[in-house]
């Protein structure tokens, strides 16, 4: 189902996103310190909102469904239609930042960035639409390697922008470099998404597909709006209850992690997503979730102990020697982290058994129960206070999910059973 080819082309694509990430964040920290880190994640946060609302529901929605069905006539109209409702919806979130840009820069940043700063972020955050729709219909087909090279082009934009920081530009300047270099290739790969899903034969595909892609929609909204509304709270009040250098060692603690946390989420979204979605409502399904959690719990949890014991070193070479967290700190994150993988091996159980309505109940209980546990909390709140309310709002995520997949399967297999007896 998967080959050792896509295995190894999933991991390198991992790797090269982590590594870009990691370099830019490098060269800001030498030129800008833990704010420049801190303020830049906000700007990136709102390229995620406007991104992550098509990403997280209609594009995942897109690889669910290639991977289920079997005529090309299906995939070229799965394509079209996932592109035009990506697009649509990440339009429209992109306007209401846009309107709303002048109050989030002062509610946010505290008046640390301009408000053209966010519409250049709404910007990328619709370009970046295109290309992760290739990359969720190669997905679906199983074709990692063809991903392996969209990664490498994509890469680029990250090695341009940490260049031009170098080079002393300022966060407007970086915004550009990565919007423009974000058109150019979205150009295109626009281009090459319209020869592979026009209609041939002069055939119109019906309106099938689309409504199940919009089942999708509300699941990305969900958690595309979320996720990153949720982060860009936590840093604007922990910019206040704490300081911005003080958030910037948080970010950079959560950004140690990722080598782990987004090596998982990579694994469980290119290799298992699929083989979940294949195999759902089979006895298989159950062999797929014990074999992703073997192979994605117990070295995730080895690796974050190793980077827990080394977490000092860690810091200071990915960013410098200001970069200094409590051990406490260091080791409630790391938990905290575990968890959440854990939480997202369910997630992507439901994401195939397409439970659109638990998916966005549960989303709630991740990352918005930690912006709210901070607010509940504020008063003499520490950075060892903050981690521990991270493990927190996780574990429940994570309780949440694993009784919801639960609960899912059990309903498939009674209704498989009934449809068995008529």
């Amino acid at each position: 189902m998967t080959s050792i080819q896509s295995v190894l082309a999933a991991f390198a694509i991992i790797l090269i996103d982590l590594l870009g990430r990691a370099g830019l964040d490098k060269v800001l920290a030498l030129t800008g310190g833990p704010a420049m880190v801190a303020l830049w994640a906000q700007l990136q946060s709102v390229v995620e909102l406007v991104s992550a609302v098509t990403m997280a529901g209609v594009l995942q929605g897109l690889t669910v469904l290639i991977t289920q069905v079997s005529e090309s006539r299906d995939e070229r109209s799965l394509l079209r239609d996932a592109l035009k409702l990506g697009l649509g919806t990440s339009l429209a979130v992109a306007l209401i930042v846009a309107l709303a840009a002048p109050e989030l820069v002062v509610w946010l940043t505290q008046r640390r960035l301009e408000t053209d700063l966010f519409l250049l972020a709404a910007l990328a955050g619709c370009i970046t639409v295109v290309p992760a729709t290739l990359n969720a219909y190669w997905l679906g087909k199983h074709q990692q390697q063809r991903m392996l090279g969209l990664a490498l082009l994509t890469s680029v934009i990250l090695l341009l922008v940490a260049a031009s920081a170098w080079f002393g530009l300022s966060l407007r300047g970086l915004m550009w470099v990565q919007s423009l270099m974000l058109a150019i290739i979205a150009i295109v790969i626009w281009r090459y998404l319209h020869k592979l899903s026009r209609v041939r034969d002069g055939q119109q595909d019906g309106a099938e597909y689309f409504r199940k892609l919009v089942k999708f929609v509300p699941v990305g909204l969900a958690i595309g709006i979320m996720s990153p509304v949720s982060m860009l709270l936590v840093r604007g009040m922990l910019s206040g209850t704490l300081s911005w250098s003080d958030v910037g060692f948080l970010q950079a603690l959560w950004r140690s992690t990722e080598w782990v946390t987004a090596t998982a989420a990579g694994v469980l979204s290119l290799i298992f997503l699929p083989r979940f979605s294949a195999t759902y409502g089979s006895a298989r399904f159950k062999r797929e979730m014990t074999r992703a959690g073997v192979m994605v719990l117990i070295p995730a949890a080895c690796l974050l102990l190793l980077i827990f014991f080394n977490q000092r070193a860690m810091l200071a070479t990915l960013y410098d020697a200001r970069f200094v967290v409590s051990n406490e700190t260091a080791a409630l994150i790391m938990l905290g982290s575990w968890i959440r993988i854990a939480s997202w091996l369910f997630l992507f159980g439901l994401f195939s058994a397409h439970r659109t309505g638990l998916i966005m109940a549960g989303e709630i209980l991740s990352l918005p129960l930690y912006a709210l546990l901070l607010w509940l909390f504020a008063d003499g709140m520490t950075l060892e206070r903050t981690a521990l309310l991270y493990f927190v709002s996780y574990l429940v995520y994570l309780g949440f999910n694993a009784i919801a997949l639960l609960y899912s399967s059990r309903k498939t297999t009674i209704a498989q059973r009934e449809v068995g007896y008529e």
